[in-house]
């Protein structure tokens, strides 16, 4: 065989080796300029998910190639699985999954894996399935923070029946807040958790669910409610039966473009989150980290934003998760910082 004609078969050969659907080449690497992350959210109505599109829209600024949110209209873990699946199919670089079941969407992101994506989750973590879990602030933090605001507005010797409004049972990270929240409380002999009830991240479902605990239990003191966009739900349905601004105290997470209104009348003693944009803007750079190839998810690999709108060092914990920051409680004077 002549030197050209060898050349001319290596050259070809190495075009089927990389030129397979989706950009993905054989080494599991994908070229820059063809990373897509797909953000597989718990619902496409709940505005929370837009700030982490928009954190991670500024890294792909950043760095190169594109973002998009995918998700139900309502949170169904079906529906995830369905998206999942589809993603999978066409080859998409690698996919970010905000479980609304954290068992449920596990065998559609194994399967995205061996299809060649880069599996990790965000906001909430699945029970296996993924290679990293990008995370807003530990769980317990999350949980002990909404109680100790609860606590704070209930006074220096608190007393009492409090609840729990959530998004839904099988959220994994809600019922992780609510553990710890559960055990704040728990350090105070006169307050009694007395129910935990549930709104489907659905605000007709979250404002009926308050007004039934309020009928349930008319002495009810306290509602801790951490989800978004429950807390604001929560809020109207208290005023709605002249039990809000102060008269059951409440707090709980949720954006200040949907809550704020309610904190400033006073019906929400207190509120917080973290910084969602902040959350998809770390979770695109580990997602192209891991497509690049340049880390393997394991416990300690790192990435590094030298420049940027957060630079800093995101390293992998013990327990596969990277920790973006701490809840920030919102008030008066601050919330108008936080443009989400």
């Amino acid at each position: 065989m002549s030197r050209r004609l060898m050349r001319t078969f290596a050259a070809g050969a190495l075009a089927a080796m990389t030129a397979i659907p989706g950009g993905l080449m054989m080494s599991g690497a994908v070229q820059a300029a063809d990373f897509e992350l797909a953000m597989v959210i718990k619902s496409t109505t709940n505005p929370y998910y837009n700030a982490t599109l928009a954190g991670a829209k500024i890294a792909a600024e950043e760095a190169g190639g594109s973002v998009k949110n995918y998700g139900p209209t309502e949170a169904s873990a079906k529906a995830q699985v369905d998206i999942i699946n589809s993603l999978a199919d066409r080859h998409i670089p690698a996919i970010a999954v905000a479980p609304n079941d954290p068992d449920a969407v596990v065998p559609a992101m194994k399967r995205a894996a061996k299809l060649g994506a880069k599996v990790i989750t965000f906001d909430a973590d699945a029970s296996g399935g993924r290679t990293v879990f990008v995370n807003q602030a530990t769980s317990d933090s999350i949980g002990r923070f909404g109680a100790e605001l609860l606590i704070r507005e209930l006074g220096p010797d608190p007393k009492g029946q409090v609840a729990v409004v959530s998004a839904q049972p099988t959220a994994a990270n809600q019922n992780l807040w609510i553990e710890a929240f559960k055990d704040e409380v728990s350090k105070h002999p006169g307050l009694e958790l007395v129910d935990t009830v549930y709104g489907y991240d659905n605000e007709q479902k979250a404002f009926d669910a308050t007004v039934a605990l309020t009928t349930k239990y008319p002495d009810l003191k306290g509602i801790f409610a951490p989800t978004c966009p429950g807390l604001p739900a929560v809020a109207r349905a208290l005023e709605s039966v002249n039990k809000g601004k102060g008269v059951i105290k409440l707090s709980g997470n949720c954006v200040p473009s949907i809550t704020a209104d309610y904190m400033l009348d006073g019906t929400i003693g207190g509120f917080y989150l973290w910084d969602p944009s902040k959350l998809g803007y770390v979770s695109y750079y580990v997602a192209k980290a891991l497509a690049e190839g340049k880390i393997e998810g394991k416990p300690g690999d790192s990435v590094t934003v030298s420049k940027g709108k957060w630079p800093g060092t995101y390293t992998i914990g013990d327990n596969g998760q990277i920790i973006t920051g701490t809840p920030v409680e919102f008030t008066a004077k601050n919330y108008k910082d936080y443009p989400f």
